[in-house]
């Protein structure tokens, strides 16, 4: 996004042409791409390690976390560092404070993320929360707050 220091996401960076201007965003557009953002990185699985130092487009997702023991908690924040890195370098317009990981309770080989942080754009920030949960096509993404 031209001036904020924020980097459009990585999807809509391929989509524009050198010349094109990242799109401004408005409170609810912001919120709606970071939605769709969230999203697509989610249900897109990388390698067990990162390749590419900074991450590049082949370390684009998360990494496959069917092998972790959801019931561990050295397995869940294994997977929250890996949702901090991979945000951090994939959607920097959500400024992540904490990364929730849990067991479903009714279905505890599943988990439940819950993501707490701000969006921002130039100076702006507004507190905001997502939960991801597994969801008939995928991990589907909601938004659960933004005050």
């Amino acid at each position: 996004m031209a001036g904020t220091g924020i980097l459009a996401p990585l999807f809509e960076r391929l989509a524009c042409g050198e010349s094109d201007v990242a799109q401004a965003f408005d409170l609810q557009g912001l919120l709606d791409s970071v939605h769709t953002e969230l999203s697509r990185l989610f249900n897109t699985r990388r390698g067990p390690r990162t390749l590419t130092s900074p991450p590049s487009i082949v370390d684009y997702g998360i990494a496959d976390w069917s092998a972790l023991q959801q019931q561990r908690s050295d397995d869940r924040r294994r997977l929250a560092r890996d949702i901090r890195e991979a945000i951090t370098h994939f959607e920097p317009r959500l400024l992540l404070g904490e990364v929730q990981v849990n067991p479903l309770p009714e279905q505890p080989q599943r988990l439940s993320i819950r993501l707490l942080g701000e969006l921002r754009s130039g100076r702006q920030h507004w507190p905001v929360a997502f939960v991801i949960e597994p969801g008939n096509e995928g991990l589907e993404v909601r938004h659960e707050r933004l005050d």
